[in-house]
């Protein structure tokens, strides 16, 4: 059964949400139920690997070779 519930988004937010699901042609509730389901699932990456590509990512300038980069991209955190 669903429900229905009030809550605050940021608008860059919604309007990401929004044209996401006119382009697959769904619901904005289908869509957000969506994140929501991914969000709260078990298969979450696991946290060691986040703070080691935040690390490598964010805390110095990218110097990495463009077979490096490549495999980070082709990369799927969700399936560890």
């Amino acid at each position: 059964m669903k429900k229905k519930v009030g809550t605050l988004l940021d608008e860059e937010v919604i309007r990401h949400a929004k044209r996401r699901a006119a382009e697959e042609s769904r619901p904005l509730s289908d869509v957000i139920q969506d994140a929501l389901v991914s969000y709260l699932s078990d298969k979450v990456p696991d946290p060691k690997k986040r703070e080691k590509a935040y690390q490598f990512f964010c805390e110095r300038p990218i110097r990495i070779s463009k077979d490096q980069f490549k495999q980070v991209l082709e990369e799927d955190t969700w399936d560890s």
